[in-house]
């Protein structure tokens, strides 16, 4: 093993590691404890199969179909069926990351050893990801009662079927998995069901998300600072006293946060702010800010107890020889957790919008309107207000909890709670806030150029200089679509991170 390599089945699988593999080029690996867990649990389904003994999924059918018997001849069959015939979907495929993410996931959650499987089914998602296999799994099929099918599309190539990009190409699921040097699996019986039955696709995407969403909550406190130093805002309400008077949750983490990035401001000396209280957009950033950490905060056990549980339907409890029905796969709480994160982006979406408005603004700022020196025939910068506004409007319409769209397709799965399509939603929303970051940047660049404070936090001298080494200031008026796309683009590719490291 080597210092890159991630354990799974001990327990202890966190979003760092999903990241990790799914974007670092880490491995992992099955743990030796795990694939002894899993040999034995493998052994309980192969007693009960023997005895014949009444077993959802294993010895009798599936759905409505649990009271009719699955034949000890029909079922290594019944457990490749089981896959092929929910392996349905349809929208553009993940991506790359989301998939290699929902890879882990499953693999992780197998581990534990409550599924039944053999080591085998986790060391080919191992090897998958080692080499390269991607599967080709569409975005929409899942209701949220597990993800059923595009868990079954994930696990196609693992059967030698569906289809799978590797290095770059599209290939039939079996060749993909020739040219890789990896050996195809032929499903014993549970196995399929095993296979299909998990949330791992909302588990993988939701653990991006999290990861996404929190370095970008961290660059804009920074860019905040960097529109704090812009318009010479007042500082009071994010002193500790200020915020040790009603501390919301996570409001003090998000205050905190603030002040150690105005290190270097001269903005908590008297005289040195323009107003004695700012706009509600400037005041109270450390409030929505401290709420989006708190919605994060919530979500992140939704995610950590499947990458570490066993949410199978059945479950094999090894340690008693049993195997039971459950509802384990059932994940409100997920649904619940995102919607509500969905609806913390979109507060800090407003919040962020209406700061670019205030930032043009003469009435505001007195600064120039537009932040153009250019006067009445010069728009400057001022449809970057358009565009942030917008954008926080599609953030909002992601808003609409997703799970309060139930779904009732069969009588015996009659509740749904749709946390695959709030994962989505939350992550669609990210996407965006990020975007709307990126024009609130440019415009604290343009308006930090124009004030030049004599003093002003480390952190956003250090911001303002890596915009203009991507974006010059604006004289004369000039498109900004492509100037928004490359700030967006580096404020994911890390480029503006180490910015951050100068509030030390």
């Amino acid at each position: 093993m080597t210092q890159k390599d991630i354990l799974l089945g001990d327990g202890d699988t966190g979003i760092a590691d999903v990241v990790a593999v799914a974007r670092r080029g880490a491995i992992a690996v099955l743990s030796t404890d795990a694939r002894n867990t899993m040999e034995r649990s493998r052994a309980v389904v192969e007693a009960f199969s023997a005895e014949d003994r009444p077993v959802y999924g294993l010895t009798r059918g599936l759905g409505s179909r649990v009271v009719r018997e699955v034949t000890p001849e029909e079922r290594s069959d019944f457990s490749r069926v089981v896959v092929l015939a929910r392996a349905c979907g349809a929208g553009d495929p993940l991506s790359e990351g989301a998939t290699r993410a929902a890879m882990v996931a499953r693999a992780s959650s197998m581990a534990r050893g409550g599924a039944g499987v053999r080591p085998l089914l986790v060391d080919t998602f191992c090897a998958m990801l080692r080499e390269g296999v991607h599967p080709y799994v569409p975005s929409i099929g899942s209701v949220g009662a597990s993800d059923l099918a595009l868990c079954a599309n994930m696990a196609l190539p693992l059967l030698g079927e569906g289809r799978a990009m590797f290095k770059g190409t599209w290939l039939e699921g079996k060749e993909a998995m020739e040219r890789a040097g990896i050996d195809v699996v032929a499903p014993l019986e549970k196995e399929g069901l095993s296979l299909c039955s998990a949330n791992s696709i909302s588990v993988g995407l939701g653990s991006l998300v999290l990861h996404d969403l929190t370095e970008l909550l961290e660059l804009m406190d920074g860019i905040a600072v960097l529109t704090f130093e812009a318009f010479r805002a007042n500082p009071s309400p994010i002193d500790p006293r200020v915020v040790m008077a009603r501390g919301a949750p996570g409001q003090a983490r998000a205050a905190q946060s603030l002040r150690h990035k105005l290190a270097g401001t001269a903005l908590f000396d008297d005289g040195e702010p323009r107003r004695v209280q700012d706009p509600i957009s400037i005041r109270c950033v450390s409030h929505v800010h401290g709420s989006l950490r708190a919605a994060i905060d919530f979500c992140e056990p939704n995610i950590l107890v499947e990458l570490n549980g066993a949410g199978d339907n059945p479950v094999v409890l090894e340690p008693d020889q049993d195997i039971l029905s459950t509802g384990n796969f059932h994940t409100p709480a997920m649904a619940v957790a995102f919607d509500a994160l969905a609806l913390a982006i979109a507060q800090a979406a407003t919040i962020s919008a209406q700061r670019v408005g205030r930032m043009l603004q003469n009435l505001y700022t007195d600064l120039p309107d537009g932040l153009t020196n250019h006067g009445t025939t010069h728009a400057g910068m001022g449809l970057l207000s358009l565009t942030a506004e917008t954008l926080s409007k599609d953030i909002h319409m992601l808003g609409a909890p997703a799970s309060l769209q139930d779904s009732s397709t069969y009588n015996v799965e009659d509740h749904a709670p749709m946390a695959t399509l709030a994962v989505r939603q939350a992550s669609q929303a990210a996407a965006l806030l990020r975007q709307l970051a990126a024009c609130e940047l440019l415009t604290a660049a343009q308006a930090f150029e124009l004030r030049a404070p004599e003093s002003a936090a480390h952190v956003a001298h250090a911001l303002y200089s890596t915009v203009r080494e991507i974006v010059p200031a604006l004289d004369d008026d000039r498109s900004m679509t492509h100037e928004v796309a490359s700030i967006s683009d580096a404020l994911a590719d890390g480029r503006f991170r180490p910015c951050l490291d100068a509030a030390a």
